[in-house]
Formats: C-alpha cells, sequence, structure tokens
C-alpha cells in the first residue's frame, strides 16, 4: 500500500512500445501482437505477406509501381471470399477486409490502390525519419537480412529488428545484436491463424522492448498505473475475489515473479470462478485485464474476462492453444455515465475440475490496457 507521500505507481506503456515498431513482413504476427496491445496503427506491410527478399526488391525500387492500376488485382481467397490485393511484380499480397458476396469488385479495387498509394507515402516518410524500429519476422538467409538492414540505412538513420524461432543457442524472448543496425531476435514460435490467432504476444513485448532499448538507449516508455481494483482493496471498498472460497497460493515456480496468484477450478458449463464488484463515481471508457495460465493438461475449454452487464467494445481474449506460460488478456466497456458500480469477472467452462490460474487483476479508465504485469 502507497500512503500520501509515496510516488505514485507506475508501469510500462507497452502500447507506446509497440507504436515505435512497424512491420517489413514477413506475415501478420506483429499487426496482431499490436492488436493484443490495443493499438491498430496503419502500415503497409501490418497485414501483408512478402518475403524478405520482396522487401528487399520493393525497398530498392522505391516501392514503385506498387499501388498503381496496372500493378495491382484483386484475387479471392478462401473459404470467407476475402478479397486479397496482389502485386504483379512483387511477391506482395495484403488483406482487405472485403468479401466478394459482399462488395463489388471494382469498389474494392479502387479503394486498394488508394489505401496502398497512401500507405506507400506513410512508410516512405517513416524511412526518411528513423523515427520506426522496422521488424522483420521469419525464416531468411542471413544474407538477405544483412542486405536488407543495409537498404534501410540509404533511406536514413533505420534499425531492423529480425524476429525469428528461437534455438539452443538463443531461447525464447532473447535479442542479439548483429550489427549497429541490425538486432535478432527469438520467440518460441511463429503466429498460427486457424481459428483464434495463437502466437506468443508477451515474448513477442520483451523481444520489442530488449530491441527498443539498444535501439534508443533508453528504456521503453512508462505510464502512471491507476488501478482501480487495487485502490478499492486497499480502502475496503471493493466487494467479492478474484477466486472466491479459495486461498491465494505464494509465488512458487509456475507464479508471476512476486506475485500471489489465485486457483480457479472450472466446471462444465460456463461459470463465474471469480468476481469484483466496486464503486465508481462516474461512468466512462474502461479496460479491465488479468494474467492468466493455463496447465499444458488442464481440461479447460474456454475463459473470458467480462465487464457485467456492458456491451464489450474491443478485447484481447485468452489463447487456449498457448500452455503452461502466462498470458495477459483484456476486455474494455463503455459504461454510461449514470453508472455507479462495475463488476469485473472471470468466466470458465472445460472438464468439470479443469484447473487454471489467474493473477494481476487490473481495471483501468481508457480504452486499451497499459503494461500492467509486463516486467520487462
Amino acid at each position: 500500500m502507497t500512503g500520501p507521500d509515496s510516488p505514485a505507481p507506475t508501469c510500462y506503456d507497452v502500447a507506446r512500445l509497440l507504436q515505435q515498431c512497424e512491420s517489413l513482413g514477413e506475415n501478420c504476427d506483429l499487426g496482431v501482437v499490436q492488436r493484443a496491445a490495443g493499438i491498430e496503427p496503419f502500415g503497409l506491410f501490418r497485414f501483408s505477406a512478402c518475403d524478405a527478399a520482396g522487401v528487399l526488391a520493393l525497398l530498392r525500387a522505391r516501392l514503385h509501381p506498387l499501388g498503381e492500376p496496372e500493378d495491382l488485382w484483386l484475387d479471392i481467397v478462401g473459404p470467407t471470399q476475402e478479397y486479397w490485393v496482389k502485386s504483379r511484380r512483387f511477391p506482395f499480397e495484403s488483406h482487405t477486409n472485403r468479401f466478394a458476396p459482399q462488395h463489388e469488385r471494382r469498389v474494392v479495387r479502387r479503394g486498394e490502390i488508394d489505401r496502398i498509394r497512401y500507405l506507400k507515402s506513410h512508410l516512405l516518410q517513416d524511412l526518411a525519419s528513423g523515427r520506426k524500429l522496422f521488424v522483420f519476422k521469419g525464416h531468411c538467409d542471413a544474407a538477405v537480412i544483412r542486405e536488407l538492414a543495409l537498404e534501410l540505412q540509404h533511406y536514413g538513420e533505420n534499425c531492423l529488428l529480425w524476429v525469428d524461432v528461437a534455438d539452443r543457442a538463443h531461447p525464447p524472448a532473447s535479442l542479439a545484436r548483429i550489427s549497429a543496425s541490425l538486432l535478432r531476435g527469438t520467440v518460441s514460435r511463429f503466429g498460427t491463424y486457424e481459428g483464434s490467432p495463437s502466437l506468443p504476444v508477451e515474448e513477442w513485448v520483451s523481444v520489442c522492448a530488449q530491441a527498443f532499448r539498444l535501439w534508443r538507449g533508453e528504456d521503453p516508455p512508462r505510464m502512471p498505473l491507476d488501478n482501480l481494483i487495487a485502490r478499492a482493496m486497499a480502502d475496503g471498498s471493493c466487494h467479492g475475489a478474484p477466486a472466491p472460497g479459495a486461498d491465494t497460493r505464494a509465488p512458487g515456480a509456475s507464479s508471476l515473479p512476486g506475485e500471489f496468484t489465485y486457483d480457479h477450478r472450472a466446471a462444465a458449463t460456463p461459470a463465474v470462478v471469480g468476481h469484483v464488484h466496486l464503486p465508481i463515481p462516474e461512468g466512462g471508457d474502461f479496460v479491465f485485464s488479468a494474467w492468466v495460465r493455463i496447465p499444458e493438461d488442464s481440461g479447460i475449454e474456454r475463459i473470458s474476462l467480462l465487464l457485467t452487464g456492458y456491451a464489450t467494445v474491443t478485447h484481447w481474449p485468452v489463447d487456449l492453444k498457448s500452455r503452461g506460460r502466462w498470458q495477459r488478456a483484456w476486455v474494455s466497456a463503455h459504461l454510461p455515465a449514470d453508472a455507479r458500480v462495475i463488476a469485473c469477472e472471470l468466466e470458465a467452462a472445460g472438464t468439470a475440475g479443469s484447473a487454471f490460474q489467474s493473477a494481476r487483476w487490473c481495471l483501468e479508465r481508457g480504452t486499451q490496457p497499459s503494461g500492467h504485469g509486463f516486467a520487462l
């Protein structure tokens, strides 16, 4: 508990950190990590696919003629029949989030020409200013990556972070400097996109934070933290408990460092396994986050964070494919001005008695979560 003269708590501003990063391919992983932090930045390659050799060719051509009518065409992809915009000259293709059954091809193509032209201009400005940490993710020949980092230098004082899969010499969430303008980070696995996205978001954030330190020579940005749950617990105005009827478990091998965790048991049908209710002086935008760990052998089939009684605005769900490690999930909602109480709930379902843990419950005002719980 902090006293009146104690400094206000702070945490890492993960959203602002990831805002400094811009994808240069290979696919959507960094863009999805940014979404997991609650941000949706512009980016030519954010939800695009292009290998390292293709990115290098594009940069050497100063992105021309990408975005021109004679270069772009539309392909209908997958069971959803999404239009993908593709280049005739380069191995570049991108989501449009427009679908053949609902949208007219001619209108989609015209919109994509305008979008690609705008994003090209935006990227060229960022390259010239040296204000972004550029990120390429994927298996690649190291020589091509070195050429790509060198080509970035022709535009300005840029740095390239290459993210690859970990190996014996480079464990997950580690970083190495290859040269003054080239860094190599590692994650345990790349993303999969069958159903809900599944990728090691927390490892990505750690790698980006380490790269930020080397690139900028300073600590990642921080922000004030006002955890309304912690404040209400301290003054006795919080009702309920993250794990009703269960004891908290002292820090151990499966705990977040220095943190107590809450043990939960799921039922066969969705049921609330933890909740807190607390008073608020007025409504507005709120975001509730918690860290969750699902054991490898757990029969958990669903875990949801809820701001009960209010429609979800945005969220990042618990990744059921990520087992044996801590992950952060969150949900946001807008409460009417006359709201005077807020309920944060954790709901779960699965094989009866299936176990999982949670920790670091946090309720904040705003539309996106802070970096509460990230030890970077």
